[in-house]
């Protein structure tokens, strides 16, 4: 297993966001990069019952850059250092790391080539998150 290099740049992604709408589970906006990636909850387990349930806030928003083969992150606070595992499901290929979410901001580069990618952020909480991506 190789670590990726997983980069805080909130410079860069600062003037990035300023361009860029965001999206998450409950909205899906437009946006200047190349795929919005949208993040769902990994539920730990699922009721018995059927209860009214509200949208779950999601700290974390993605999208994919092609031109940078770059995934930009955008936590909604300091979450502290989540883990992020980086699956293509089409080869195979797997690589993972950890980001420090104290400047809001992360980019995540993706080496793997084509394919279908599946991205899973841990939060030092345990609760998990996943996006997909095709690339």
């Amino acid at each position: 297993m190789r670590l990726i290099k997983i980069l805080s740049i909130p410079i860069i992604c600062l003037i990035w966001s300023i361009n860029c709408k965001t999206a998450n589970a409950s909205t899906l906006t437009t946006c200047s990069a190349d795929s919005i990636i949208v993040i769902e909850p990994i539920p730990t387990q699922y009721p018995d019952t059927n209860v009214p349930r509200s949208p779950a806030l999601v700290p974390i928003s993605a999208s994919y850059e092609a031109m940078l083969s770059t995934l930009f992150l955008t936590f909604t606070s300091n979450l502290g250092e989540i883990e992020v595992e980086v699956l293509n499901t089409t080869s195979g290929g797997y690589d993972s790391g950890t980001v420090d979410t104290q400047f809001h901001y992360a980019a995540v580069p993706i080496t793997m080539g084509p394919g279908h990618y599946l991205i899973l952020f841990t939060l030092p909480s345990g609760q998990r998150y996943k996006g997909e991506l095709d690339i």
